[in-house]
């Protein structure tokens, strides 16, 4: 972006009157928010220089202070002087994360205070946010006075924090596509400088000791794997090079000595250290070692899966898992999977990984895991239904990352699975003009096949049990779903006909108010933070007998893993099927936001589905989520001042319900 406080200066210092925002914003092309905020930023740097800035509602802003420090500042502008960046919340907090993680030593306020051209008190809220962020990774800040601030913990969780923090900084697109260029390497220049601004190091011999790597594994990294791996070696040298050693327990150490590709990841090893003149000790090689071991292959469009890579004792358990995900979500999708080899196939090449993520405690990052949630939300949640197999042959709870793979498996698998609807054309008569008829809709419309074209006065005698909808050109009564258009097939005909398919492919998705019992829990009611929320909500449901004890516990640690935040101020914490009674949706609003994890929520939906009802969870999470993408009826349930409102509202604001 932009710097655009230099022209602000200008603009403030050439006036003689005070300037209105709204006057800067046209100026500069911006909305009147981004002037404001950039004038927060502004602020706190003139204090600095002994300058003020002085707002006067109604009249507009100007600076204010000596003629002497005015023209030292217009000196400064003039020739081309760094002033600040406008930084937000949310960019301060990582570069405050950038500057302990990624620095060696500590850092003071006052740096950092300078740094960003803000004050102190600023930046000590700012930590505040930085030391809720690092707890996800059980990491803490050390604060001494006269010395400063750093991170302290395991050095694994500095190294999981520290690549969380680079995905945050990496471009989403970037790391959605990882574009290809015509060279050898398999990541764009773009994201490679972007990583060489948080640890500047020669990524070109990095790619090739990764390539190096595929060609002696005899398979190709999947593209997240790839990158995920690329930025583990580079964490690796910077915090070795920082006297920073990873530390793996003796059993650990000697388990991975034993692996098949433990030669792989010691030649891997060598190579990073001729590249950049250092020396990884053992637990370095190991560490090397179990990135391998958690990446995901790419798959090919082979329905045959070479499993010789992985630890044999992993196949016989991804096999038994990856059927009963499938039976899960052939229950809840109503729908057979059953000769979808691709979908088995691919099950459990991901799954085989996948154990060795959850055994050793790794993370692999899911870039597209909002678009899965916000585009397909009834087989995310069909996918969330199957963590009770991880559950059960692991005793691992898996996060919404994992969670978005296997909805993408899943998603594919329907998609292969789509029937067209089966088509009767009714016509008065004239088998010409109802032939073209056929012809052009089956033209226009992929998701119809056209079974037969009678006349409106066959259709009494024609059986109709292999009939999804009928298409006539006259009115006409049957048992079927029918729309009438015109002969011709007109525009507007070809628009209605869109709507009624797109209605008949939903119709499956049946009011959750015959699916699931809702309790209206608590409402405008003031919390301090997200657990006590969910305590609150949990206490309620084990009183009335829909959870057993351990669903609290459940509940708070799969938070641990990553947050159940959906977007627009709505959270949806949920435990494990295995210890839900009877099935129910609870809904609590909150009097005012509370933090959740990285967003603000007040308003909360707890789903409790038992193991017998997981044929319903579909269509649960479906009409969940319309409900939660309609702004109009999230705020009619901010306002609802009672149970009953909330009720009535879940019922006629979106018939989700």
């Amino acid at each position: 972006m932009t710097n655009r406080l230099p022209s602000i200066v200008k603009i403030l210092l050439n006036s003689r009157v005070p300037v209105t925002v709204d006057f800067i914003a046209k100026e500069l092309g911006v909305s009147n928010k981004t002037i404001r905020n950039d004038l927060k930023t502004l602020e706190d740097y003139l204090q600095k220089r002994g300058l003020s800035l002085k707002k006067r509602p109604g009249i507009g802003v100007s600076i204010e202070g000596s003629e002497k420090g005015k023209a030292a500042l217009n000196n400064e502008v003039t020739a081309g002087a760094a002033l600040p960046k406008s930084h937000t919340p949310e960019s301060r907090k990582l570069f405050i994360l950038k500057c302990l993680l990624l620095s060696k030593g500590s850092i003071t306020i006052k740096q950092l205070s300078e740094l960003m051209y803000v004050s102190k008190v600023t930046i000590q809220k700012d930590l505040n946010d930085v030391e809720e962020w690092l707890q996800r990774f059980n990491l803490s800040l050390l604060k001494k006075t006269n010395y400063g601030i750093e991170v302290v913990g395991d050095e694994e969780n500095v190294r999981n924090a520290m690549a969380n923090l680079i995905a945050m900084t990496e471009n989403e697109d970037n790391l959605k596509e990882l574009l290809y260029n015509e060279a050898t390497f398999r990541i764009d220049y773009r994201t490679i400088e972007k990583l060489r601004e948080l640890i500047d190091l020669d990524y070109v011999s990095i790619e090739k000791i990764i390539t190096h790597a595929e060609e002696k594994l005899g398979f190709r990294f999947s593209d997240e794997a790839y990158s995920s791996l690329l930025i583990h070696l580079a964490i690796a040298i910077d915090r070795v090079r920082k006297n920073k050693d990873i530390q793996l327990s003796n059993d650990v150490l000697n388990d991975l000595k034993q692996k098949r590709d433990y030669p792989v990841a010691r030649e891997i090893a060598s190579m990073t250290e001729r590249a950049f003149n250092i020396k990884l000790p053992e637990s370095e090689v190991g560490y090397i070692l179990l990135h391998i071991l958690g990446a995901k292959m790419q798959q090919g469009k082979s329905l045959e899966v070479d499993l010789s890579f992985y630890d044999e004792r992993n196949e016989d358990i991804a096999m038994t898992m990856a059927k009963e995900i499938i039976e899960i979500a052939q229950r809840s999708l109503a729908m057979d999977f059953s000769s979808d080899k691709l979908l088995l196939n691919g099950l459990i090449l991901h799954l085989q990984p996948t154990i060795n993520r959850l055994k050793y405690g790794l993370s692999l990052r899911n870039p597209i895991l909002n678009e899965i949630k916000s585009n397909y939300p009834e087989i995310f949640g069909v996918a969330w239904m199957t963590s009770v197999v991880f559950e059960k042959y692991l005793g691992k709870n898996i996060g919404e990352e994992e969670i978005g793979y296997i909805a993408l498996h899943i998603g594919a698998a329907v998609e292969r699975a789509k029937k067209p609807l089966r088509t009767l054309v009714v016509c008065t008569s004239g088998i010409g003009t109802s032939q073209l008829l056929a012809a052009r809709l089956e033209k226009s419309f992929k998701q119809l096949e056209i079974v037969d074209v009678i006349s409106s006065i066959a259709l009494t005698e024609r059986p109709l049990d292999d009939i999804d909808i009928v298409i006539s050109t006259v009115p006409v009564e049957c048992s079927k779903p029918v729309i009438t258009i015109n002969p011709i097939l007109s525009s507007i005909d070809i628009k209605m006909l869109e709507n009624f398919i797109e209605t008949m492919c939903k119709k499956n998705y049946s009011h959750l108010r015959h699916t699931l019992p809702v309790e209206v829990l608590e409402c405008q009611r003031s919390y301090r933070n997200k657990e006590e929320v969910i305590t609150s909500m949990y206490n309620s449901l084990y009183a009335s007998g829909y959870v057993k004890k351990g669903y609290l516990e459940a509940m708070l640690q799969r938070e641990k893993i990553g947050p159940t935040t959906i977007g627009n101020g709505v959270a949806m914490p949920h435990g494990s099927p295995e210890l839900v009674n009877k099935s129910i949706l609870a809904v609590t609003t909150l009097q005012d936001p509370v933090s959740w994890e990285d967003d603000k929520v007040d308003v909360v939906f707890m789903v409790c589905i038992a193991k017998d009802d997981v044929d319903k969870a579909r269509t649960i999470f479906k009409g969940l989520y319309e409900i939660i993408d309609s702004s109009q009826t999230l705020n009619l349930l901010r306002k609802a001042k009672n149970r009953d409102e909330i009720i009535r509202i879940l019922e006629d604001g979106n018939n989700a319900y």
